[in-house]
């Protein structure tokens, strides 16, 4: 068998090789199909199947809370609600909770903010099952308040800032204005949650802190006891949840809660999308495979003389079929083997479609996985387009095949051809309907009103250090100073403040009473909130739709006001002009409403929480940042600049501005306003663009194998067509007999790819956004670029019939 095995592998190589053009071809389209398949496995492996990188990773939940009610699904835990969360729970060994945390790094050289972690429990690295690569952990005693000034920084950190020496320990940082020393260095490779953080620090939160009901901003983790299931576990949080919303109706009784484990929780929404694409390119290699099957049957053809001559001299089906398998296995196996180049390739642009909470852990890699898996892809689409192929050539009246022209051809191949392309083309279809309705979005998404002006805008962020503890006229005089400058620069039109820009979220939420109105029974309503510099609205184009816009006039020694957006203008006025009208807000820390804010504009709706359907706009208000001295936590750190010409050409004598007036602040986040609107459909564009790809690949595929068939088609019938030609049949006869053919094919297909397309597309619904996953446009637009490509590839031979000489046919007959 092993000397039958080589002689096979020898033939085979030496009968490949006499046809370079056909192998070239075969191989070429194998590795496009096999490369683009290893590459998108090795995604799905790396955000859907690897584990994480932590002990039992499996028993880790993230816990979270909802608002339903309030088009709130998923957002962090306050901690007041963390708190008694975690001292009622009985369904977890160990629960721990951390918070973002930025800090301006100075004193050594030029400014710099920081990413990390506020750490509440030492439990969280032991759910993490983490160990220093240097240095320790922190100590109990450093998770109070005033003891928490040290700092676990990570391994990129260490070693950019430190070049990686090792006397790092004991090192002094000063962070916010304060001195933090370093007590250890994390693991490389180590990350959770935030590939940007560079340091973990104890939080020190106070006791009045860990009872605080307003701010959800806590990420909370926690270990399933053993045997302790995530339908437990979830039953019990949700019934703990409803027992802080019953005893805390104010600022917890719209609240749910509810368990998903964390690998779930990092992989975000990129499980269908991956899917998606693995399914597309799953199709792509599909129709790869029967455009090679065509192939070899065609190929098979013209090598009917030489299988007969063989099976002839004794040699039996099942030893025909095995050469005829080792030769499209030797095909696949070298298409598998390049295909590894082209997924290579591919990595660094999948790698954007990792999800940022697995950027460390799911890099792209051609680990032994990856090679399994392609070396067995390469054998299995060997034996599928090779196999239909080798048993319909052992399908031979030995006498027939002997007198035959090698040009002839037996129905049962015609029938394995015809289905074949008829195959290609659904598949085909539904690809190509797909990235139709993915370009769709795409484009409506680029078209949609955001309700503010993203041309010439540049955005920063200056995060004041130490907020909390500046006085009001301090930062005050900050901000009126910074403005003067910027507004001074060349190019510049106008400049203003604002606590979050447009697109990254709601801001500050508070609860609301409207003055002259009683009490509503259950929750009361809620609105989001942002603090604002006099030129916001006229730097963004945020268009005044009635009253006025707040002014320099607006201070602590006038009348709070504020200005409310038009959504909640019709919901709680309805029919009213809601000037002049007042509303009072509830404050969670000091537990009592604050003096009335008296309405006096009100602005156009803003996409303020990202695009989509998943973000609706929701009732909102704004405050002049001179009236606010409550809210510390959520003050003006994002500058906003509208610029006659290019916005980035002034980043340079912005940041000279800004030094002017600190030297010691930071500014980070420097980006233009079309560049964070970019951002938000990156990975829609890259999606769209790679099914798109592959459905241009399975067009052309497609429309190969046509061309192929109809070739064969005229190649097969020469007599016959010059038979017709010399009974009187014209170029218009000839040209339908072979378009019937072949356009007849192509109508089947597109009629089985829309019934699969119709049952495809539905599971794309939730990556769609204006348009149906059954657009009658998309798939009417869709089949007839596929009739009219199918269209092109008919016409080729069929104008090669039309040039048939009678004579030259029957003679060659």
């Amino acid at each position: 068998m092993i000397a039958d095995l080589w002689q096979d592998l020898r033939f085979g190589a030496r009968m490949l090789m006499k046809q370079p053009g056909f192998t070239l071809i075969a191989v070429v389209t194998l590795s496009l199909g096999i490369g683009a398949n290893t590459a998108i496995f090795s995604l799905v492996n790396a955000v859907l199947l690897r584990s994480l990188p932590f002990p039992q990773p499996e028993r880790i939940m993230t816990i979270w809370e909802e608002a339903p009610a309030d088009g709130i699904a998923k957002q962090g835990l306050a901690p007041g609600n963390y708190s008694d969360l975690k001292a009622q729970q009985t369904v977890f060994e160990q629960m721990a909770a951390l918070s973002g945390s930025e800090m301006n790094l100075t004193g050594a050289g030029e400014p710099e903010r920081l990413e990390g972690f506020a750490v509440l429990d030492k439990e969280a690295f032991d759910i993490l099952g983490v160990n220093p690569a240097l240095g320790r952990l922190f100590l109990p005693g450093e998770y109070v308040r005033g003891e928490n000034k040290v700092l676990l920084i990570s391994h990129g950190f260490w070693q950019q800032r430190f070049g990686g020496a090792a006397d790092v320990l004991g090192k002094e940082l000063m962070l916010n204005e304060e001195k933090f020393v370093v007590v250890g260095v994390l693991p490389a490779g180590f990350q959770f949650l935030n590939p940007s953080a560079s340091f973990w620090a104890p939080a020190g939160f106070s006791p009045p802190m860990l009872a605080y009901r307003g701010a959800h901003s806590l990420r909370v983790f926690a270990r399933l006891k053993p045997g302790v299931t995530q339908a437990q576990a979830q039953a019990e949080i949700k019934t703990r949840m409803q027992q802080i919303a019953h005893a805390h109706p104010a600022e917890a009784g719209r609240l749910g809660a509810f368990v998903q484990p964390l690998h779930e929780h990092l992989a975000g929404e990129a499980r269908r999308p991956v899917l998606v694409l693995f399914t597309g390119v799953g199709f792509v290699l599909l129709i790869a495979c029967a455009n090679l099957a065509n192939l070899l049957l065609a190929r098979a053809t013209t090598r009917r003389k030489e299988i007969a001559v063989r099976m002839a001299l004794g040699a039996g089906r099942g030893r025909i079929v095995r050469q005829l398998l080792t030769e499209s296995l030797l095909l696949s196996l070298t298409g598998g083997a390049c295909s590894l180049l082209v997924a290579g390739w591919s990595f660094a642009v999948l790698q954007q479609l990792v999800p940022r909470g697995l950027a460390a852990s799911a890099t792209l890699r051609l680990d032994g996985q990856a090679l399994a898996y392609t070396l067995s892809l390469s054998v299995l689409t060997g034996v599928l387009f090779g196999l239909v192929p080798a048993w319909q050539s052992t399908r031979v009246t030995l006498n027939e095949a002997l007198k035959q022209s090698g040009a002839r051809v037996g129905s049962g191949n015609r029938r394995w051809q015809n289905a074949l392309v008829v195959a290609e083309v659904a598949l085909a279809l539904v690809l190509l309907i797909g990235a139709g309705l993915l370009l769709q979005t795409f484009y409506r998404l680029r078209q949609l009103d955001v309700g503010f002006r993203s041309e010439n805008v540049l955005t920063l962020q200056t995060r004041l250090p130490r907020a909390r503890d500046l006085e009001h006229s301090q930062r005050l005089a900050f901000f009126q100073q910074t403005l003067e400058r910027v507004r001074a620069l060349s190019g510049v039109v106008s400049a203003a403040y604002a606590s979050h820009l447009p697109l990254a979220g709601r801001g500050g939420i508070y609860t609301f009473t409207i003055e002259g109105r009683p009490a509503q029974s259950g929750a009361a309503p809620e609105a989001g909130h942002r603090q604002i510099s006099p030129d916001y609205f006229s730097t963004l184009g945020i268009p005044l739709k009635q009253g006025r816009a707040f002014d320099e006039g607006d201070t602590l020694s006038m009348q709070p006001v504020a200005i409310i957006n038009e959504t909640m203008a019709r919901r709680y006025w309805p029919g009213e002009s809601p000037l002049g009208k007042s509303f009072s807000i509830y404050h969670d820390v000091q537990r009592r409403f604050l003096p009335p804010l008296t309405i006096i504009g009100v602005v156009g709706d803003v996409k303020q929480s990202g695009l989509g359907l998943e973000a609706e706009i929701k009732p909102e208000f704004y405050l002049p940042h001179a009236q606010v001295t409550y809210n510390s936590y959520s003050i003006p750190s994002y500058l906003v600049i509208h610029t006659s010409g290019e916005p980035l050409r002034l980043a340079a004598a912005v940041r000279r501005a800004i030094h002017a007036v600190n030297p010691n602040l930071p500014v980070a986040d420097l980006r233009t306003m079309e560049a964070r609107l970019d951002d938000l459909v990156a990975q829609r564009r890259l999606r769209m663009t790679l099914l798109t790809a592959y459905a241009a690949l399975a067009l052309l595929l497609a429309a190969v194998g046509i061309y192929g068939v109809l070739a064969y088609f005229v190649t097969q019938h020469m007599a016959e067509i010059g038979i017709r030609v010399a009974l009187g049949a014209q170029t218009g006869d000839v040209l339908r007999l072979v378009l019937r053919r072949g356009m007849g094919l192509t109508l089947v297909g597109v009629a089985l790819g829309f019934f699969a397309a119709l049952a495809m597309t539905r599971l794309m619904q939730t990556l769609l956004f204006g348009v149906g996953a059954t657009d009658p446009l998309t798939f009417g637009a869709i089949a007839l670029l596929m009739l009219l490509v199918a269209l092109l590839a008919c016409w080729i031979p069929a104008r090669r019939a039309t040039k048939v000489d009678p004579l030259i046919a029957l003679r060659s007959e």
